[in-house]
């Protein structure tokens, strides 16, 4: 897939949308205004065998930096110089939108670069509206309540365990701008999931889905109705929003020709490359042969992190085929 790169910029507000992050970090610093730095970030994650993706993202911005992390297998595409971010990221996503919680973060985020940028906000009173903007540019934060009463400390504000009370709330709960398709590629490349069940009674099927945050369904809706309604919409276990699509007619009539019409490009085109010849032969042979059921665990069984997650290995699987009668 790495040949059929085609890098958009909605492509790349879509994989922002799923992998990307805004933030500002705030540093104790006696050399800067009431001892506090100030630095926002932009950052794009993905798998290391991803990260070609990032390579050409670097390349389209001709900015940012690359870091590795050999530990935990990733990669990560970072923008901090305020240059950069004012005259490159932030013109980007104003042309080509993110949505719903994103947009609440890109939105504080530009009031930060901007600020700090043309050195604005330097009073104490400033200070403290770049701190709320800071604090409530995502839902999660790694700062402990400690570090947070420190930093409203230095400026002066004392009862910090109420500063949730000053945070300001994403309210952003619909679309107002077209989803192009690219915007929705980039999107999946980054939360999508292609699998494929393989069931103890020998039964194959497949699935896709996408998963967010819960301030994330306006969009699912939106890109639901853009593949003509199929599947559903249901909240996860841990609040999340998931997407799914199960029906065999429903991915082969509407997912497919989609995906083969916005291509992926991250290593997750491959389950996708395996995901399609699937869904086709499923289609197409009703019911499977004992050799193509062979052949599909031989294609697919290690698809999604290696099949760690599978019951039975492999070669497990296919004894229970070759145990099993078949018409």
């Amino acid at each position: 897939m790495k040949n059929k790169f085609n890098l958009t910029p909605g492509y790349i507000s879509g994989l922002t949308q799923a992998d990307g992050s805004f933030f500002c970090s705030i540093n104790l610093s006696s050399k800067h205004r009431f001892g506090l730095q100030f630095r926002p970030k932009y950052t794009i994650t993905a798998d290391l065998d991803s990260k070609y993706v990032l390579d050409s993202i670097q390349s389209y911005f001709n900015c940012g930096k690359i870091i590795i992390n050999n530990k935990n297998h990733t990669a990560e595409f970072v923008v901090e110089k305020l240059e950069e971010l004012k005259l490159i990221i932030i013109p980007h996503f104003e042309k080509y939108p993110l949505f719903c919680a994103k947009l609440h973060a890109f939105n504080l985020f530009k009031e930060i670069v901007n600020a700090l940028f043309n050195k604005d906000k330097r009073t104490i009173e400033g200070r403290r509206e770049l701190l709320k903007y800071s604090l409530s540019m995502n839902v999660t934060t790694n700062r402990k309540i400690e570090r947070i009463n420190i930093l409203y400390a230095l400026l002066g504000q004392k009862g910090a365990k109420e500063y949730e009370k000053e945070l300001i709330i994403n309210n952003i709960n619909s679309i107002n701008t077209p989803i192009s398709n690219d915007f929705i590629s980039g999107f999946i490349d980054g939360d999508g999931s292609f699998f494929i069940s393989f069931q103890k009674d020998t039964k194959i099927k497949i699935g896709f889905n996408i998963t967010n945050d819960k301030d994330s369904k306006p969009l699912l809706e939106n890109i639901k109705n853009k593949f003509n309604n199929i599947g559903t919409i249901i909240e996860g276990t841990k609040k999340e929003i998931v997407y799914i699509v199960n029906g065999l007619n429903q991915i082969n009539d509407n997912l497919i020709p989609f995906m083969d019409e916005n291509p992926i490009f991250s290593e997750r085109a491959s389950h996708y490359d395996k995901f399609r010849t699937v869904a086709l032969l499923l289609k197409r042979e009703k019911p499977l042969t004992l050799k193509n059921k062979i052949n599909i665990v031989n294609l697919a069984y290690e698809m999604n992190k290696k099949g760690k997650h599978r019951i039975l290995s492999k070669s497990q699987y296919i004894d229970l085929l070759k145990n099993t009668n078949f018409e």
